[in-house]
């Protein structure tokens, strides 16, 4: 059930932009981060990260360069004219910006990397759009100055080397703070000793949240409902709204709207398990999983999908299953929160990930 089975054979954005940081010495020096970073930076030339749009994840993402690399948001001419090296957050959003960019950067000398959020379907689909960026990014591989980064580790699907010079651990694994560790902390101490475990979706309700399989789920099974209290904590989407209501009539919680950052941070401490069992569409890099890696909070994977292979491979607390097995494999024991074995691998996933950044702007030493 936990991390440590076998191998299954050859992950949606959060409900908020961002779980805020401090300032950059004191979230440096909290999560261990070495300051080195920011030193570089500030003799090379400022970090500018570049994104066509300010949704999603990418707040969260900005404010972590801002906090170790004192980065700034790039302008387009930034990325043709600057010197310093160029970070985007999302190369999918701009891919022929990316190839351009990188291009011509690395003729005059400049430093790219992209972040790759979503590299499963250019490694593996037969479209030809796709096929075309597979090839794109293994000529650019080619190009020392330019580092093209997967935000999930090569371990886990190795046939991401194949279009990426590296990886980080995507920021979600590993940008909380010590004080939102320690209201979530304080939070689950605080709490009334509940009856029955509770299972949370967190973010935005939708198919490809797998909303639908975690309501329909808890409505037709008598024993999950006697077992767990399960709790949707974001807007519900249009598309599912019928099973939102069933959800609620049988004795779910579902919080329809845009939630706080102190719910959010409550959603956690009250959880003994996230919900991140998604279908094929959302196999990718989770920022809901991350954070409640961060916090040691078991969470319900689909089998066989990265976020399994992620977990086996790091180590994190999971059950993972089928769709049509959810209700049976909740059955047994949770695997127990453990915040510390959480805090710690944040700061291996932050030490690791600063390096490897540092190492694709020409910083390593």
């Amino acid at each position: 059930m936990q991390a440590g089975s076998e191998m299954p054979a050859a992950m949606g954005p959060a409900v908020r932009s961002d779980l805020r940081l401090e300032t950059r010495a004191k979230s440096a020096t909290r999560a261990g981060q070495p300051v080195q970073a920011a030193n570089a930076a500030d003799a090379a030339g400022r970090v500018l990260v570049y994104s066509r749009s300010q949704t999603g994840r990418r707040p969260a993402y900005l404010r972590v360069m801002e906090q170790l690399f004192d980065a700034r948001k790039a302008r387009l001419r930034d990325l043709f004219f600057s010197r310093s090296p160029v970070l985007f957050l999302m190369i999918e959003e701009a891919f022929v910006l990316y190839l351009a960019a990188s291009l011509l950067r690395a003729l005059t000398g400049g430093r790219t990397a992209g972040l790759l959020l979503r590299p499963m379907p250019v490694v593996m689909s037969r479209r030809p759009v796709e096929r075309c960026k597979r090839l794109a990014l293994q000529w650019l591989k080619r190009l020392p100055r330019c580092q093209t980064l997967t935000i999930v580790p090569f371990s886990v699907f190795p046939p991401f080397s194949s279009v990426a010079s590296g990886w980080i651990y995507d920021f979600q694994l590993w940008d909380l703070t010590g004080d939102e560790r320690d209201a979530v902390d304080t939070l689950r101490r605080e709490r009334h000793p509940p009856e029955y475990g509770v299972v949370t979706a967190i973010g935005t309700q939708s198919r490809r949240k797998g909303f639908d399989l975690f309501a329909d789920t808890y409505t037709r099974s008598c024993d999950l409902r006697r077992r767990f209290q399960f709790l949707a904590c974001g807007k519900v989407a249009p598309g599912v709204a019928d099973y939102a209501a069933a959800f609620c009539e049988a004795g779910g919680v579902a919080v329809d709207r845009a939630v706080s950052d102190c719910e959010l941070l409550g959603a956690y401490a009250a959880s003994d398990a996230v919900w991140c069992l998604y279908p094929p569409a959302g196999d990718h890099a989770s920022g809901i999983l991350g954070r409640a890696a961060q916090l040691g909070i078991p969470v319900v994977v689909r089998y066989g999908s990265l976020a399994h292979r992620l977990c086996i491979v790091e180590n994190i607390l999971h059950v993972a299953t089928t769709a049509d097995r959810v209700a049976e494999r909740l059955a047994d024991p949770l695997p127990p929160r453990d915040a510390t074995r959480g805090r710690l691998m944040a700061l291996r996933f932050a030490r690791e990930s600063e390096a490897a950044l540092r190492a694709a702007f020409g910083w390593a030493g």
